[in-house]
């Protein structure tokens, strides 16, 4: 899960409300995660001087140091020394760990190579280590200013503690001092633990909350799947020009030869708009959007969705429009301009009367919150997104929602919701017969059981799971399934 203080940098659109400059306008919530983020940056980060000094009389600033955690400690640290390779370690955790994006890695990591190189040497030249350290540093804190709006030197001050300290600038990766490894809070238990272990830990979770983003977004594909053939379906070119034009750009797009797709959808918009043809000019333009979105060009994205909603009349677009834009600043970390593009795709879909639409940008906006830990926003607008999914009385759609609220209620940490969640979806899409979706919810309720202890009901639930599967043509998973089953079942 991205670190929503540090989002990409993309120049987007100008959203449906901005400033008088036309820049996307920051929320004061979008302030306040940055301001309460993991690593408690900012102001929160300062020393205590308690009027001590050093020996040679100097006012000593960190007799009480602060780490860039927000980790103090009240070490002696005149008694204890700390091996250059330990803090050149840290310190790339650390740039990693506040979500620093790859340029500002890129910079720092040669300035620490430098140092790094410096430090293996027989006689390693001090000053010349510390010198790119502080440049290191310089780098990190410009960056932290710049996301917090607000003058930072947290890592330059982390940074001047240790050159007041005991440093062995001759590298021993082996020599490691617990009283100076850089620290992370755990997120359930609040212990701290050292920042690697906390990365590693944090990498896993991550991934599998990726893993189950992709299957949320596979249910929603599936979901959604029949109201977007039906809608092209609907808009068929009757200019032959544009619809042979139209079609090339379709079949280039499918045969992966992006360059030639650009070019076919922009002649479309071209002869389209000349003949006033605002469906066809629409369609296109929202095909092309799909182009420099899957390639991740992401402002030409943003331009051509956004020309797609102002072309056409077709509310039905204008929904998928301005839900595309909204996945956009959803996956950068753009919280307000993501907000108020589900909104607006939330209203076109009710014009539309697209129950489906509404339901998938509803639970979108619900997976936002989870991502943030906002529990009660979480399950706002998945109350609101099963309330809609009702309506339709499909199946199919119902299940795809409830399995989704319960991957939500598993990142929020609640998890007797969770399991009813996916037992509930389990029972939609028993309805529609779709018993690898079934599958899916019952392996996910089962490592919820696992991880509260009950393991006989989580291999029960496991079990229930691979039989399903054996039902379906998808050999690969039902294997997976068996191959866990049968690990499951040796450690129990």
């Amino acid at each position: 899960m991205y670190n929503s203080i540090y989002p990409i940098q993309i120049k987007p659109y100008v959203p449906p409300q901005t400033n008088s400059k036309g820049a996307v306008q920051n929320s004061d919530e979008e302030k306040e995660n940055a301001r309460s983020s993991t690593l408690n940056r900012d102001g929160q980060n300062k020393t205590d001087t308690n009027n001590a000094t050093d020996p040679n009389g100097r006012r000593n600033t960190y007799s009480h140091q602060e780490f860039p955690n927000g980790q103090r400690t009240t070490i002696d640290y005149s008694k204890s020394k700390v091996n250059i390779a330990q803090i050149l370690t840290d310190f790339k955790n650390t740039a990693i760990a506040i979500g620093s994006p790859p340029n500002i890695i890129q910079e720092v990591e040669q300035y620490l190579s430098l140092a790094e190189t410096q430090s293996q040497k027989n006689e390693p030249n001090k000053k010349i280590i510390q010198s790119n350290l502080k440049n290191a540093s310089t780098v990190l804190d410009e960056f932290i200013s710049k996301t917090l709006n607000k003058k930072s030197k947290v890592v330059e001050n982390w940074i001047d503690a240790l050159f007041l300290q005991q440093v062995d600038y001759k590298s021993d990766p082996e020599t490691i001092n617990p009283d100076f490894l850089v620290k992370l809070p755990d997120k359930d238990t609040g212990d701290m633990k050292p920042i690697s272990q906390a990365l590693s830990e944090r990498a896993e979770a991550a991934t599998q909350r990726e893993a189950q983003k992709l299957q949320a977004e596979q249910s929603a594909a599936e979901q959604t799947q029949q109201e977007e053939t039906a809608s092209s379906k609907v808009y068929i070119p009757q200019n032959e020009q544009v619809r042979n034009a139209f079609l090339n750009g379709k079949k280039y797009a499918a045969i992966n030869q992006p360059q030639k797709a650009i070019e076919a959808f922009k002649s479309a918009i071209e002869q389209a708009h000349m003949l006033g043809d605002n469906k066809a000019e629409g369609m296109a333009c929202y095909e092309l959007g799909q182009i420099y979105d899957q390639n991740d060009n992401l402002e030409d994205a943003l331009k051509y969705y956004n020309q797609a909603h102002k072309s056409s009349d077709d509310n039905n677009l204008k929904a998928r429009a301005f839900y595309s834009m909204a996945r956009i600043y959803d996956d950068v970390i753009y919280f307000e301009p993501a907000m108020e593009h589900y909104f607006a795709a939330i209203s076109f879909a009710g014009e539309a009367e697209n129950l489906n639409a509404q339901t998938k940008a509803l639970a979108d906006i619900g997976d936002m919150y989870a991502e943030r830990y906002d529990a009660a926003k979480t399950h706002e607008f998945y109350d609101a997104a099963k309330s809609i999914a009702l309506e339709t009385n499909n199946n199919k759609t119902m299940g795809a929602i409830w399995s989704r609220s319960g991957d939500s209620m598993t990142v929020i940490n609640e998890k007797v919701n969770a399991l009813q969640d996916y037992k509930a979806s389990a029972q939609f899409y028993e309805g529609a017969s779709s018993y690898t979706k079934m599958a899916r919810n019952y392996e996910k309720a089962s490592d919820i059981m696992y991880s509260l202890g009950n393991r006989q009901k989580a291999l029960n639930l496991l079990t229930k799971a691979q039989k399903l599967s054996a039902k379906t043509s998808n050999e690969q998973y039902t294997q997976k399934l068996s191959e866990k089953l049968e690990t499951f079942v040796k450690i129990s």
